[in-house]
């Protein structure tokens, strides 16, 4: 058939591999806009099933066909099965984060138990140093507009850093980020806070952001935990939620520029790639340089120094000579019996002092 003669190419593969990839890059944007939306459970079944039996599907389907071209449907097909699994994971997270942050009374406590028991300073020893500063920034500007408190009383949130931020920005204690507190408002903030990162933090990577943030969220919890505030069910829950969305947006972004399984090669430093080339001249110059004058590899000797004995030829050797055992002593030689026997000399002379003592 023409086909299996197509397939048998190697050179088949690319094209099939990035074909794939366009195709799952086109269902993942679909499948990311009901990340935030209430799913039916017969759809999200589905979607499940086709996580978990899509690699398996794929390996029976193409059981005859080339190696290569079962890798090339292997690769682009593990990756959206992948996350296909996260974009499920946030969107069942999702859900339980909106019920509590769709309540102002828990955005409330929330956002006290932050300003009262989170030491923002002790937060951002746990990102490298580079951030440290723009992360306390960040916390301080942005944290109330996220939560969107209701009812915070002013006399306790004047004695923080976060009061002084609002008194400097010119607004209120009552001032609220938001009129409409529905969970899809409320989880589409954070959503364009976490998206933002990568422009906040220009010189970190995706994987440096995903890092950091789950970091900072673990700190936030622990100082929670340490103070028993009262919001810390609400906050883990949020940061569940957190943690899979900002792994499901950096997993996302990666895969939407994706076009081959196959790892970007990246290029070396000019400045190491210049100093291999001067490595490789000097040696190579060297070893022209010691073939031209015939310098020999061995020791010669030295006029300072006494030269080292040569290797006695065997066949001079005396066959009846052994020298295996010289310098060995045997126990008798070593330890002998007599020092320690009692001498009967020294035994008279000893009774003989004590019959005098007694006399």
């Amino acid at each position: 058939m023409p086909v299996q003669k197509l397939f048998a190419n190697p050179s088949i593969a690319a094209w099939i591999e990035e074909c794939d990839f366009v195709l799952y890059q086109r269902m993942m944007r679909i499948i990311s806009s009901l990340t935030l939306q209430v799913v039916p459970k017969p759809v999200l079944d589905t979607l499940r099933n086709i996580s978990e039996r899509l690699i398996p599907h794929i390996r029976e389907s193409f059981q005859g066909q080339p190696r290569h071209v079962v890798q090339a449907k292997e690769a682009p097909a593990t990756i959206f099965a992948g996350l296909l699994d996260r974009a499920l994971r946030v969107n069942l997270t999702a859900h339980a984060a909106a019920n509590m942050l769709s309540n102002p009374a828990n955005r409330d406590m929330m956002y006290l138990d932050w300003i009262t028991m989170v030491r923002i300073r002790k937060v951002a020893e746990s990102v490298p140093t580079r951030a440290m500063d723009d992360v306390v920034n960040l916390l301080l500007n942005e944290i109330r507009d996220l939560l969107d408190p209701q009812n915070v009383p002013w006399e306790i949130e004047c004695l923080t850093l976060y009061g002084d931020v609002l008194l400097r920005n010119g607004r209120s204690s009552n001032d609220s980020a938001s009129d409409d507190t529905s969970a899809q408002n409320v989880l589409d903030r954070w959503v364009i806070f976490l998206r933002s990162l990568t422009t906040r933090f220009p010189y970190a990577t995706p994987a440096d952001v995903v890092w950091c943030v789950q970091r900072v969220g673990t700190e936030v919890m622990r100082d929670i935990t340490i103070a028993q505030g009262k919001s810390f069910g609400s906050w883990w829950v949020t940061k569940c939620w957190i943690d899979e969305m900002i792994s499901f947006l950096a997993e996302q972004g990666g895969f939407i520029q994706s076009r081959s399984s196959a790892p970007a090669a990246r290029d070396l430093p000019k400045s190491s790639v210049v100093a291999n080339q001067d490595a490789s001249r000097q040696s190579s110059r060297l070893s022209s340089g010691s073939d031209e004058l015939n310098v020999s590899k061995a020791s010669q000797p030295q006029p300072d120094r006494a030269p080292f004995p040569n290797q006695l030829d065997p066949a001079q050797q005396d066959p009846l000579h052994d020298d295996s055992a010289i310098g060995i002593r045997t126990p008798e030689e070593e330890f002998p019996m007599d020092k320690f026997e009692f001498q009967q000399d020294r035994g008279q002379d000893l009774q003989l002092g004590l019959d005098q003592s007694l006399q």
